[in-house]
């Protein structure tokens, strides 16, 4: 038996006959790759859509089970809202009105304490202080202190008078009505920062006193009851204080203290009748002096008179005996 001769036409066809079937394999696997993936794709799509649909499912029976809860959730959440869009649209860019606001409400909680002094010029000075006494007391205010001195021209009354704080400017143009104003003076003092650590501070000290009491009324041993009663009594001393301290504050505060002083007006010279016994008492005490100044004249002229009178007697007698001897 002889073996065939492989000649280059046989090899060719034998080569494309590999490369054929190379290809077909190829192709067969591409395509079971691409089936695969498909199907996986497919299973990850079915599975997802079957969640979404259960998720949407179970939605749709919350919110049909319970409708009105929702409708009402709903239409509070809206409520709710609109006051808030309205403030912010109401509200401007700017800012300029919510800074007014808030300036007005620290000046709303200032504490302020007004003091200050006036002096006025009268004709009367004693019933102006009346006067101004009786209205201030009209007005809701106290005198704290009051004196009168000198009568005429030398008449003058001095008052410490205590007004509401609102009232400072009407009293002020009060005294306008009474004489003439010759000079105000009027001082502001801000205490609201005082105010404000003595309020901490009592607050703080009530909790100590309130949390004291607690542990006195647990207290088991005599040791602790004796320490939380120092601590307690203490404590209640500091608040006192604290609380008298805030209460002149307040004091200050709600009442303003003005000091005024009435002088008397200056009045032309006049006469003041004495009557008769005036007239009378006038004109003794000048006949008195009339003598006195008489008798204080003899007095001096007295010592001369007698050395004059010595002198012409010496003359006299003197001419008398020229005249006996001639």
């Amino acid at each position: 038996m002889s073996t065939p001769t492989l000649h280059d036409d046989r090899v060719e066809k034998m080569r494309m006959s590999v490369m054929h079937r190379v290809d077909q394999d190829v192709t067969r696997r591409g395509r079971r790759a691409r089936t695969t993936i498909g199907l996986a794709a497919a299973s990850v799509l079915v599975v997802g859509l079957g969640g979404y649909a259960v998720e949407s499912l179970s939605s749709d029976q919350q919110l049909s089970s319970a409708p009105d809860q929702s409708a009402g959730g709903a239409s509070a959440s809206r409520d709710a809202a609109a006051p808030e869009r309205t403030r912010l649209d109401a509200a401007p860019q700017d800012g300029r009105s919510l800074r007014n606001e808030q300036g007005a409400e620290a000046d709303v909680d200032r504490q302020v304490v007004t003091t200050g002094s006036a002096s006025v010029t009268v004709t009367r000075p004693r019933s102006t202080v009346q006067q101004l006494s009786t209205w201030v007391e009209s007005i809701g205010g106290r005198i704290d202190d009051r004196s009168e001195s000198g009568r005429g021209d030398d008449a003058s009354a001095s008052v410490t008078v205590r007004v509401p704080s609102a009232k400072v400017t009407a009293t002020i143009d009060r005294l306008d009505s009474y004489g003439t104003v010759d000079d105000v003076s009027l001082q502001n003092t801000d205490v609201t920062a005082e105010a404000r650590d003595l309020d901490a501070r009592i607050d703080a000290l009530r909790l100590s006193i309130d949390r004291l009491t607690a542990i006195l009324g647990s207290a088991t041993s005599s040791r602790d009851v004796i320490q939380a009663e120092s601590a307690l009594t203490d404590r209640q001393k500091q608040l006192e204080s604290l609380q008298a301290e805030r209460k002149g504050i307040a004091d200050q505060v709600s009442l303003s203290t003005i000091t005024i002083t009435f002088s008397q007006r200056a009045t032309a010279d006049s006469v003041e009748p004495g009557g008769f016994t005036g007239g009378l008492r006038d004109g003794w005490n000048g006949l008195v002096g009339a003598v006195n100044r008489g008798v204080e004249v003899v007095g001096v002229l007295l010592p001369w008179a007698a050395i004059a009178a010595v002198g012409l007697l010496v003359v006299r007698l003197v001419r008398r005996r020229r005249r006996s001897w001639n």
